[in-house]
């Protein structure tokens, strides 16, 4: 099951909770902070990924629709971080490897460490089924095209 995370930046207090739980729980943060808000992997199609098609050593591999360096194979090449379209691959100097977002799919968590961490809860995982669904909601899409019209006229 292929999941997403998504940041509801009206939610984000700016707080860092989850990059530094993100970097408490792999060593390397595996996400940035940008002007205002978290940046975290867009968890590219594994087919369409820009850094797994780059690697050269196929290091970057699809683990249940989850990409993930394999550290033993990595070459330290680092085309990855540049082929990255947001910069978000990392570099982990102890490792000697390239770091990416994985959800904590490694870990044995059921929550990623940075959705857990945030208190403000505007970190969310969906599911492509979830997100699939939520568009097909005929009240939803009905109810959020009024709020636009809404916000749009500052009503």
């Amino acid at each position: 099951m292929k999941t997403l995370m998504v940041t509801d930046s009206q939610m984000c207090s700016e707080c860092e909770a989850c990059i530094n739980a993100c970097e408490k729980e792999h060593g390397t943060a595996r996400a940035k902070k940008t002007g205002t808000i978290p940046l975290f992997c867009m968890h590219c199609h594994p087919d369409k990924a820009p850094c797994a098609k780059i690697c050269p050593a196929g290091a970057i591999e699809d683990i249940n629709g989850i990409l993930i360096v394999n550290e033993n194979d990595c070459l330290l090449c680092r085309l990855c971080i540049i082929a990255c379209p947001i910069g978000i691959v990392a570099y982990d100097k102890e490792k000697k490897s390239a770091e990416k977002c994985t959800l904590c799919l490694e870990t044995d968590r059921i929550i990623p460490a940075c959705v857990e961490a945030c208190k403000d809860n505007a970190l969310n995982l969906f599911s492509i089924e979830e997100l699939q669904e939520l568009k097909n909601d005929n009240d939803l899409i009905f109810n959020l095209e009024e709020a636009i019209k809404t916000f749009k006229s500052g009503d």
